[in-house]
């Protein structure tokens, strides 16, 4: 696990923006650990500890103490003067941070690489870090396309923009002619009655272990989403999955095509939250801002490579469809050392 980890594995829910704020200051945690362990006053902190706490020592200042005017004798004297500093340097502010910040911590945040932090501070689709379709292993592959089952087709990223640092991805209602894959005839030409777009970074990540925190929120009768996918479609870690009346989160694999999915019971995406996968070669963990909501362990094949992908996008059996969005404040990132 990492500090990230140890913040998010305290079990009372906290609202977005407090879990935020903790998600930013942890990097500088870290920083700040690492400066005071290498300061002049820790040093002299733990000199001081080393002679102070000593029997030694107390019995001399026991026996200073019971003499004449003891106790300004005392206080006047070199070691009372040291044993002053000490007491001052326990109630230091960076004594006691550094105290109570566990090393462990600071070694697994020092361990997390970011490969993507995206504030989405950017205007036009192509001027951002994201391309449009799948990632497939063959640059032959028609990469943006839409399946028969669907009711949008994917397009070049026209239905992405970013205003006041939110990108959004829309589904909207407009007819379009546009390639999908279809289970008997293949890659055909198809007709579509909305148009939307799936897009990704091409940051291919290790099924070894990695991190990756999205704050979004989901808006209309749309499926919404975000999933780290192997290029040959299957395995797939669903990071979330909004069917536009419910909220599931799982793991894919060609080995249980049906396992491995769950439903987040009691969370609806309509106000901003923060969506995080953590795994390691053992286990993957989900997260809803700081809360766990599911543990799979870790079956994806050895070897296997995992690109994130953010979608939204409607279906054929659907209760109710519309327009609608998928609004992403930020994406991070992370791979491990």
């Amino acid at each position: 696990m990492n500090l990230f980890l140890s913040a998010l594995l305290k079990h009372e829910l906290l609202k977005t923006d407090v879990f935020e704020q903790q998600i930013k200051s942890m990097p500088e945690i870290a920083k700040r650990y690492r400066e005071i362990e290498n300061s002049e006053k820790l040093k002299e902190y733990h000199m001081l500890d080393t002679m102070v706490t000593t029997d030694f020592f107390q019995t001399k200042k026991k026996k200073a103490l019971q003499e004449k005017n003891g106790k300004q004798a005392w206080l006047r004297s070199e070691d009372g003067q040291q044993e002053q500093r000490y007491e001052e340097l326990k109630k230091d502010a960076d004594i006691l941070f550094f105290q109570k910040t566990n090393v462990k911590d600071v070694e697994r945040v020092e361990r997390l690489v970011p490969v993507m932090d995206d504030d989405c501070n950017w205007t036009k689709f192509e001027s951002s870090d994201w391309k449009a379709g799948f990632v497939y292993p063959n640059d032959s592959f028609q990469k943006i396309h839409s399946y028969t089952n669907e009711l949008q087709a994917y397009g070049k990223g026209d239905n992405v923009d970013a205003q006041d640092s939110i990108m959004r991805i829309h589904t909207r209602k407009e007819f379009k002619n546009a390639p999908a894959w279809d289970a008997e005839k293949g890659m055909i030409m198809h007709d579509f009655d909305y148009t939307s777009d799936i897009i990704n970074n091409g940051i291919e990540m290790s099924r070894d272990g990695g991190l990756v925190m999205i704050k979004a929120r989901c808006r209309g009768y749309v499926n919404h989403g975000a999933y780290l996918r192997s290029p040959k479609h299957l395995p797939l870690i669903s990071i979330f999955d909004y069917t536009g009346f419910k909220m599931y989160c799982g793991l894919k694999t060609k080995n249980e095509p049906k396992e491995g999915w769950h439903l987040l019971k009691g969370f609806q995406p309509i106000p901003y939250v923060i969506f995080t996968v953590y795994w390691d070669k053992t286990d993957i963990i989900w997260f809803v801002n700081n809360m766990p909501v599911y543990r799979h362990a870790n079956t994806l094949p050895a070897g296997e490579k995992l690109y994130l992908h953010l979608y939204s996008c409607l279906f054929k059996n659907q209760r109710r469809k519309g327009e609608g969005s998928l609004d992403i404040d930020w994406v991070k990132q992370y791979k491990f050392k």
